[in-house]
This record gives structure tokens, C-alpha cells and sequence, in this order.
């Protein structure tokens, strides 16, 4: 089962808080049944970032610290919880530079924790309403069917499905592949 935190309206003046649960809802701590969920947008950090329905290119930093913030404590409230924590949404933009760079800033952040798993939001067009994108495209393809390719780009990198030992480190460099 997926449990996610509600938004806390203090989050969009740049607050994380902790997801506030002792243990996930309908079981116990370290429950195999279990999943943290969380979504990580710099849209979440003000309305006023994503205007044009995507970050704000003079924001990058922010948007960045935004990011690692938030996903280091969700991944800390997963590890007291005792259960994985994935990332299922994040982007939520167009094919852009701007884009390219809020996906790649998420992925680090969690190739950085390490053992967090994670989905882009969306694969193709559902024009959804409720992103600050409107019913502009967010998935994988263009609206004439032609691939998002600086997206693409941004979200193809390599990860370790299985481990032997433990993990100490991984990362990726977007600009050299």
C-alpha cells in the first residue's frame, strides 16, 4: 500500500515538514506491505516559481535546495517508518532546458540518498488539469506524437536494480552521460 503526507500549507513558503506518521496507516513499523510515496515539484516551493507552468530558470538553486530537502526528509521519515520510500511524481514540464534541469536536480537527489525509487509524472498526455502545466504536455511525447527528447535525455540514466553489500554511493553526470 502507497501512504503519502498531506501538503502543508506552510510547505509553499519553503518548509519541509515530517510526514507526521508513527508507523503506516493499517499497520506497523517495518511493514512489508508498505510504501512512502511523495511527490517533488519546485512548483511546490511558491506559485509564483512556476508562472509560465514550469520553474523559473533564475530559481535554479532554489529549486535545487527545495528538492534535496524534501526528498532527504521523506527518505528519513521512510527509514524510521521501516519501509521503501518512492518518489512517484516529479517534472510535470515541458520539453525544455528548464525541464531537463528540474528532472536531473530530483535524480540526484535521490541518487544521492541511494535507495529511493522513483517514477516521472506522466508518460503521456492525460491532460491533466490539476498541474501547473494546464493541459500542455508533461508525458514523453509532443502533442503531434514526436518525443520530448531533452526530457528524455534527462531521465535515461543507469541505476543498480540489486546490490550486493551495501550501496555507499552512486551518481550520475547529466552533461556527459
Amino acid at each position: 500500500m502507497h501512504f503519502e503526507t498531506a501538503e502543508y500549507p506552510d510547505e509553499s513558503l519553503g518548509k519541509v515538514n515530517p510526514s507526521g506518521f508513527v508507523s503506516p496507516p493499517g499497520g506497523k513499523n517495518g511493514s512489508s506491505f508498505h510504501m512512502l510515496n511523495d511527490h517533488s515539484y519546485c512548483c511546490q516551493l511558491s506559485p509564483e516559481i512556476c508562472a509560465s507552468g514550469q520553474p523559473d530558470p533564475t530559481k535554479e538553486k532554489e529549486c535545487k535546495e527545495w528538492h534535496d530537502k524534501r526528498i532527504f526528509l521523506r527518505a528519513k521519515d521512510a527509514k524510521e517508518l521501516q519501509v521503501p520510500f518512492i518518489l512517484t511524481e516529479f517534472g510535470a514540464c515541458f520539453d525544455s532546458d528548464v525541464c531537463a534541469t528540474e528532472i536531473t536536480q530530483v535524480a540526484d537527489a535521490a541518487d544521492e540518498i541511494g535507495a529511493v525509487g522513483w517514477a516521472y509524472w506522466q508518460f503521456k498526455l492525460f491532460k491533466d488539469l490539476t498541474t501547473t502545466a494546464g493541459t500542455g504536455s508533461e508525458g514523453f511525447y509532443n502533442n503531434d506524437g514526436s518525443l520530448q527528447h531533452k526530457k528524455l535525455k534527462a531521465l535515461t540514466r543507469p541505476y543498480f536494480p540489486l546490490v550486493q553489500g551495501k550501496l555507499l554511493s552512486q551518481a550520475f553526470n547529466f552533461t556527459t552521460g
